[in-house]
C-alpha cells in the first residue's frame, strides 16, 4: 500500500491530503489544531454482506465497535481518525474475519492468516529492543527495553495468536508472559509515544518446539542425474543423432545421493533439507529446444513427465527412492520433491486420454500458443511437445491434486518445490494447499518458483496457498553486488529491506545464490559472462575459474545469504565454487574428489556458517540493525533478545581495521567471537575493533 502523498490545500485551519492507488482513492484529513496529528482514513469494503466492521490495532481489535455503513451503490464505508504510524486491521464480514482484498500490503497475524496494513506518515517512534526471553512451564516470558529512561511512559503493545497486551514502559523494562501452543509463532510489537504517535510494527518469531523449524533449515538443491553415480547398471544414455553428452543422461541416481547421505556429506556441510529434481518418469528419446541455439535434449532434468506414479528408471527404483528418504530422515534431513504441475509431455496418458484438461496449442488466429507468457499466462505451452494444464477444468485440478497426495503417501516427502508457479492459477494452489495441509499437517512446506517481481511472487503466498517462494528479485542484486561488482552495498541493503517489507511470510521465503536455470555465480565472479549469449558460451567456451579472488567473492555472498532471514537454498556445487554458463553447462557432474585449497576453503566457510546459523535465533528470527552501510563496507547486527550476531562485509581491495560502536541493547562487558576463525574481540567502552581482510567478511557471536 503506498505511503501517504501530501497534496496540501489550505482551508482555514485545515490541510487536505489525498493518496491515489490503483484500487481506489483513500482520503486523509490532517487537523492542524490538534496537538497530535490525526488523519481521517476511509475504509471501504465491496461485497454482499449484512454487516461489515473494521477491527484493528487502533481500536483494540474490537469487532463490533466500528461498523461500516452501506452506501446507495452497495459499498460499505467508514471514516476513522488515525494517528501517524503503522496500523494493522481486518474486516469482520457477517462475523467472519478477513483481510482487506484491495490492500496488497499485509503482515502475518500469528495464527495462520494475515492482517492488512495502513501506514500513516508522521513522527517516527522507536520500538523497544528485546532484552530477555525464556520458556518455562509452557509459557513464553519476554522483556523489552529502550535502554534509555527518557522513554518512560511510552505504551508498548504486543499481539500474538489473536490476543493483545498493552503495558507502560517504566523507564527500565517492560515484560510479557504469553501462553503458547507447540509450533512456530509470530508476535507483533509496536509502541506509542506520549503524543500518541505509533511506531512501525516489528515481528518477533518464536519456535516453540523441540523440532527444528523450517526457518532454521537450509535447502540443498540436487539435479539427480548430475550429482553422484551410485549404480552403474542404470547408466543407459539416449542414443540420438545430434544429441550432445551434456544434454544426455550422465549417470547420477538415487543410490548415489543415498551414498553421500550415509557418508555424512550433507551433515558435514550442515544442510538439513534435500531438494531433489523431479523424480517422476520422463520421456525417452531427445527433443529439440524451442529456444536458440535449438540443441537436442533428453529428459535428464525431470521436467518432461510421462507418468503419474512411476519414477525415472535412469535414477533407480521406487525402493531406492524410499531408501534415500528413509536414510535422510534418520539423520534429521528433510526431503523436498520437485513437482511439475504446469505441464506434462505429450506422451503422458493424461494428455492422450483427457485433452480437454489442457490448453490448446493452436490459437484461433492460427498462431502457436508457445511461450506467450503475457497473453496466455495460465495456458501457454513451454514447447510444442509440452501441453500446459488448463485448470479452469475442475477434473484436471482434482486429478493432479490426488496424484500429489499419492507421492507424499508413497515416499514420505516433507515438502514440495513447485515449478512455474506464476503460470498456474490461484484456484489450483488453494485446492492443493488445503488438501496437503489437512492431510499432512501445517508443517508440510510448499515453496514456489516464480521468476517475477516481488508483487507477483507475493500474490501466491498466503495461509491458503504457498508458504513461500524463492526470492529472485533479491538474487539478481546479490549477484550484481558480490559477483560482478556492478552495485554497492547500499543498493543491496535497500533490496533486502524491500524483501523484508513486501513479503507476507519472510521467514519462509528462500534466498539463493543460483539455481539450475541460470549461469552459476562463479561464472560472473570470474568475468566469463560479460556479454553475449550465455547458452552459447556454455556450449562453445565453457567457463573455468582462473582467479582465486572469485572464491572470496562467493564466500562473501554466502556470508550475506546465510546471515539473513528465510530458508536459504544452496545449488549443488556452489559450496565448492563450481562454475558454468547457462543450462546445461550449469549442470555439470558434481565434484567430490581432488578439491584444491580454494574449493576446500569455500566448503569450510559455508559449513561453519550453516552449522552456526541453525543454532542462532539472532540470524533465523532476529531483528536487523545497520551499523554502517557504504559502497564497499556493510556492518550489521542481528539481535534476538540475549542472542547477538555481528556481521561485517568488506568488498574493498584492501584489508581494514575497523572500530565499531556497539548499540546499547548489546550487554556491556562481553566480547564477540568469530564463527569463522575463532578470534575473540572484547567490547571496550562500547566499541569493538576488528581486522577484516581484503574482499573478506566475518560473522561474530556475542559472548558474556
Amino acid at each position: 500500500m503506498p505511503r501517504i502523498q501530501r497534496f496540501q490545500k489550505k482551508y482555514k485551519s485545515y490541510s487536505v491530503f489525498f493518496s491515489k492507488a490503483n484500487y481506489g482513492i483513500i482520503g486523509f484529513l490532517l487537523i492542524l489544531i490538534s496537538s497530535v496529528p490525526i488523519f481521517a482514513h476511509l475504509f471501504r469494503y465491496e461485497g454482499v454482506a449484512s454487516t461489515v466492521a473494521v477491527a484493528g490495532s487502533f481500536n483494540g481489535w474490537n469487532s463490533v465497535s466500528d461498523l461500516l455503513k452501506e452506501t446507495s451503490d452497495g459499498v460499505f464505508e467508514l471514516s476513522l481518525e488515525l494517528p501517524p504510524g503503522t496500523h494493522q486491521y481486518k474486516f469482520v464480514v457477517d462475523g467472519k474475519w478477513t483481510e482487506d482484498p484491495t490492500n496488497p500490503e499485509k503482515s502475518a497475524d500469528g495464527f495462520g492468516g494475515f492482517n492488512s496494513i495502513i501506514r500513516v506518515e508522521g513522527k517516527k517512534v522507536r520500538t523497544p529492543e528485546g532484552k530477555y526471553e525464556c520458556v518455562k512451564d509452557g509459557k513464553w516470558y519476554i522483556e523489552f527495553s529502550y535502554f534509555d529512561p527518557s522513554y518512560k511512559g511510552y505504551k508498548i503493545y504486543l499481539y500474538c495468536d489473536g490476543e493483545k497486551w498493552i503495558k507502560d514502559y517504566d523507564g527500565e523494562v517492560v515484560s510479557f508472559t504469553l501462553p503458547l501452543s507447540s509450533g512456530f509463532h509470530t508476535a507483533f510489537l509496536w509502541a506509542q509515544d506520549k503524543d500518541g504517535s505509533f511506531s512501525d510494527t516489528e515481528r518477533i518469531p518464536k519456535n516453540f518446539s523441540d523440532e527444528i523449524s523450517w526457518p532454521q533449515r537450509v535447502i540443498y538443491s540436487i539435479v539427480t542425474d548430475r550429482f553422484m553415480d551410485g549404480d552403474k547398471s542404470n547408466n543407459k544414455p539416449v542414443e540420438y543423432e545430434g544429441l550432445l553428452p551434456k544434454a544426455n543422461y550422465i549417470g547420477g541416481d538415487f543410490s548415489g545421493i543415498e551414498k553421500k547421505i550415509r557418508e555424512g556429506y550433507f551433515s558435514m556441510l550442515g544442510v538439513n533439507c534435500l531438494w531433489l529434481s523431479p523424480v517422476v518418469d520422463n520421456v525417452d528419446g531427445a527433443f529439440k529446444d524451442a529456444l536458440p541455439p535449438h540443441y537436442y535434449f533428453t529428459g535428464y532434468h525431470g521436467y518432461w513427465p510421462v507418468a503419474k506414479d512411476e519414477v525415472e528408471e535412469h535414477f533407480g527404483t521406487q525402493d531406492e527412492l524410499k531408501n534415500l528418504v528413509k536414510s535422510a530422515h534418520s539423520r534429521g534431513i528433510k526431503v523436498m520433491a520437485d513437482m511439475v504441475f504446469n505441464h506434462v509431455h505429450e506422451e503422458h496418458p493424461w494428455y492422450k486420454e483427457h485433452p480437454e484438461w489442457f490448453g490448446k496449442l493452436e490459437l484461433p488466429n492460427g498462431e502457436k500458443n508457445i511461450r506467450k507468457f503475457d497473453e496466455y499466462p495460465f495456458t501457454t505451452w513451454f514447447d510444442s511437445f509440452l501441453p500446459s494444464f488448463d485448470y479452469s477444468n475442475d477434473e484436471a485440478v482434482r486429478a493432479v491434486v490426488d496424484n500429489a497426495v499419492w507421492w507424499i503417501e508413497e515416499f514420505h516427502f516433507d515438502a514440495f518445490r513447485l515449478d512455474a508457479v506464476k503460470h498456474i492459477p490461484q484456484n489450483f494452489w488453494k485446492v492443493l494447499s488445503s488438501e496437503l495441509k489437512n492431510r499432512f499437517g501445517g508443517d508440510f512446506y510448499l515453496v514456489g518458483e516464480s521468476i517475477a517481481s516481488r508483487k507477483t511472487i507475493n500474490d501466491f503466498i498466503s495461509p491458503g496457498m504457498l508458504d513461500g517462494q524463492f526470492d529472485f528479485p533479491l538474487y539478481w542484486h546479490i549477484r550484481d553486488t558480490f559477483a560482478s561488482g556492478k552495485e554497492g552495498f547500499e543498493s543491496l541493503d535497500a533490496e533486502l529491506k524491500s524483501s523484508l517489507r513486501v513479503y507476507k511470510n519472510v521467514y519462509y521465503m528462500s534466498p539463493l545464490l543460483g539455481n539450475h536455470d541460470f549461469s552459476r555465480f562463479m561464472a560472473f565472479a570470474d568475468e566469463d559472462i560479460t556479454d553475449g549469449d550465455e547458452k552459447k558460451i556454455g556450449w562453445e567456451r565453457p567457463p573455468r575459474v582462473d582467479n582465486p579472488s572469485s572464491y572470496e567473492k562467493i564466500k562473501n555472498a554466502f556470508t550475506f545469504v546465510l546471515t539473513n532471514p528465510g530458508i536459504p537454498m544452496i545449488y549443488y556445487g556452489d559450496e565448492i565454487g563450481m562454475t558454468g554458463a547457462a543450462d546445461p553447462d550449469n549442470r555439470r557432474m558434481m565434484k567430490f574428489d581432488g578439491l584444491d585449497k580454494n574449493e576446500k576453503s569455500v566448503f569450510e566457510h559455508v559449513s561453519k556458517l550453516i552449522l552456526f546459523r541453525v543454532k542462532s535465533p539472532a540470524i533465523t528470527m532476529g531483528s536487523h540493525t545497520d551499523i554502517n552501510v557504504s559502497k564497499d563496507l556493510w556492518i550489521y547486527i542481528k539481535h534476538y533478545f540475549q542472542d547477538s550476531v555481528l556481521v561485517v562485509l568488506n568488498s574493498a581491495a584492501e584489508g581494514r581495521k575497523i572500530k565499531i560502536q556497539i548499540p546499547a541493547f548489546v550487554p556491556a562487558g562481553g566480547c564477540y567471537r568469530s564463527v569463522l576463525t575463532g578470534g575473540k574481540y572484547k567490547i571496550k567502552q562500547g566499541n569493538v575493533v576488528l581486522k577484516i581482510p581484503a574482499a573478506g567478511s566475518d560473522v561474530l557471536h556475542f559472548e558474556k
